[in-house]
């Protein structure tokens, strides 16, 4: 089993993200599963737009809230403009970004559960010149039908991070009109 996950991992996709989102190999948790590999990515470079982490957790014993062997934990959080933090709808859209960005890479799934936060902070006394900053956070999990959709499910949780932070769609292999150099 442990091949099989060791195989999975090897082939989530993860060398084929768009130059502007960094992707850090981190310390997986320990006592969840038997078997886990953990992700960091930073959105853009400076300024950084968001972060993100997928946990991919796999567990033969197939735990009864999970309904499957294999679990994905993601975390996505981005800054966004103050109007956009004050919309009310903020939560319900970032939800309806992961069904969408789910949905869009066609891997089948059970158990999907999570959260979706607005945050507005301000900085006071020696952290003032921060000011104030608004973000989107998500943080939800699922699980994969197969450990051999798990590059499909990387790939929705790339779409997610893209979406929270505002990115253009990102297609490698097509120039886009105004990058064209002469």
């Amino acid at each position: 089993m442990a091949e099989e996950f060791e195989e999975a991992v090897a082939g989530m996709g993860a060398d084929a993200v768009r130059p502007d989102i960094l992707l850090s190999a981190a310390p997986a948790p320990g006592r969840l599963a038997p078997h886990a590999h953990a992700i960091t990515a930073e959105i853009g470079t400076d300024p950084e737009l968001g972060t993100g982490r997928f946990v991919l957790l796999h567990d033969p014993s197939r735990p009864a809230s999970w309904e499957s062997d294999t679990r994905i934990v993601v975390y996505v959080e981005a800054d966004i403009d103050a109007e956009m933090a004050e919309d009310q709808l903020l939560t319900d859209v970032g939800w309806t970004w992961l069904q969408e960005c789910l949905a869009a890479v066609e891997a089948p799934y059970t158990a999907l559960g999570g959260t979706v936060t607005a945050v507005r902070s301000t900085s006071f006394e020696a952290l003032s010149a921060r000011g104030h900053e608004t973000s989107i956070q998500v943080r939800a999990s699922w699980s994969p039908a197969s450990l051999a959709d798990l590059p499909e499910h990387f790939s929705a949780w790339i779409g997610l991070m893209e979406l929270c932070a505002g990115l253009d769609p990102y297609y490698p292999d097509v120039t886009r009109i105004g990058e064209i150099s002469s």
